[in-house]
């Protein structure tokens, strides 16, 4: 990209996203052990729900009012066993091989510096640890988070952009990957890929495209379970640090 990436908003708890996307992560990965991880936990919608089976669950982000939201659950729901903390993913203030899951849902996109934020995922992982990754997809036919436009932020979906790497790099807010990026990313530092699967749309937000396209959701569902699945919305995804 050839700006610093914007920030991602929040998703809401009860919306369908989180269950889609929890649920395929929860299908890669065994979600229990001592401590996990949520990188860019927001407002926590997906972190509570993924963490349940650990003994302790940490959060952090760098947007102070989603943190905000996420104390306030915590508090609402008596929970005792979370920390969230407002940190940012290139210099994280955590011990070495210090977690057994991460998770980066709908984040790397969004982060400035993403190769020091992966050596920083890989510094704090254990040998042996899960990092589940949810990640824009180029092969997704629409940019769906804007673009910069005569000097200001334009918000809407943009047909075909991803498809053109030099323009989208040059107008994008935020990055998309393909699997072979990530692993170009990740390969290099040690991780091995478990599984690899995509999600369409949940259509949730509030825009007008979201209102007319609710009824194709059950339709997005079986896309999923078809060939054409890889040209989801988003990459679903995998991987795990190497035993010493």
């Amino acid at each position: 990209m050839q700006r610093q990436p914007n920030l991602g908003g929040p998703a809401e708890d009860a919306w369908e996203v989180v269950e889609v996307l929890s649920g395929k992560l929860a299908r890669q990965i065994d979600f229990s052990g001592e401590r996990y991880l949520d990188v860019g936990c927001g407002n926590g919608s997906f972190t509570l729900g993924l963490g349940k089976n650990f003994a302790e669950i940490n959060g952090i982000d760098v947007e102070e009012d989603r943190l905000a939201d996420f104390e306030q659950k915590i508090a609402e729901r008596g929970i005792t066993n979370t920390t969230i903390q407002r940190m940012s993913a290139e210099a994280m203030d955590f011990p070495d091989n210090h977690f057994d899951v991460i998770t980066a849902i709908e984040v790397i996109e969004h982060i400035p510096d993403l190769e020091s934020a992966l050596d920083e995922i890989d510094r704090v992982l254990k040998p042996g640890g899960f990092f589940g990754i949810t990640c824009p997809n180029r092969l997704f036919p629409f940019e769906t988070h804007g673009i910069w436009w005569r000097g200001k932020e334009k918000g809407g979906r943009f047909p075909l952009l991803p498809y053109i790497p030099p323009l989208h790099n040059r107008l994008s807010l935020a990055r998309v990957f393909t699997a072979g990026d990530l692993q170009r990313l990740l390969l290099p530092r040690g991780f091995e890929r478990l599984d690899l699967d995509y999600a369409y749309p949940t259509f949730e937000r509030g825009n007008r495209l979201g209102r007319i396209a609710k009824p194709l959701k059950g339709l997005m569902r079986t896309l999923e379970d078809s060939p054409l699945k890889r040209f989801g919305v988003s990459i679903v995804t995998s991987y795990r640090k190497p035993l010493d």
